[in-house]
Order: structure tokens, then C-alpha cells, then sequence
């Protein structure tokens, strides 16, 4: 049996997350219902100040990083703009 749950939230909030939802093909209550399960079993909620990266994207960064101490993958410094576009071009 399903219950109502009513709660107060920022009109564009819940416009962005009902535009996620929908584009992966769910609906905003089985995103929801998610997260209070997760809440249940964890009984925890991650707040934090500090913006995150995306996993995808730190991991690339953490990847150029070791190419960079490498020396590998890294371009050539140019003097001149139209140096940097004919090796962008190449």
C-alpha cells in the first residue's frame, strides 16, 4: 500500500529533477522513494558545502595528471596564436 507524502520544496528544484527523472525514464516519486530507502538503510545523509566533481570527470583529471608527470599527452608551448591553431589543425 502507497502513501502521500507532501513536502515543501523550491518550484525549479522540482522542475530540474522531475526533467531528470523523465529523461531516464522514471517517475519523480520512484527517485524520491529511492532516496529515502537509501536514507533508511545508511541512516545518513551526505550534505556538503564543497561542490563535487562528477566521478567521470575526476577521473579524468586524476588520469591527465599522472600523463602530465609522465610527460606524456601534453602539447607543445606555442609563441603565436597562429602556431597553436595550425597544430590544433594537424
Amino acid at each position: 500500500m502507497n502513501t502521500v507524502l507532501n513536502v515543501k520544496i523550491d518550484p525549479e528544484l522540482k522542475k530540474q529533477a522531475q526533467q531528470v527523472a523523465q529523461s531516464i525514464g522514471l517517475p519523480i516519486s520512484t527517485v524520491v522513494a529511492a532516496s529515502l530507502r537509501e536514507f533508511v538503510v545508511t541512516q545518513s545523509i551526505t550534505m556538503s558545502a564543497v561542490p563535487r566533481l562528477l566521478p567521470a570527470v575526476e577521473e579524468e583529471i586524476l588520469k591527465r595528471s599522472a600523463d602530465a608527470k609522465k610527460g606524456v599527452n601534453l602539447s607543445p608551448s606555442f609563441r603565436s596564436l597562429e602556431a597553436a591553431k595550425k597544430w590544433l589543425g594537424a
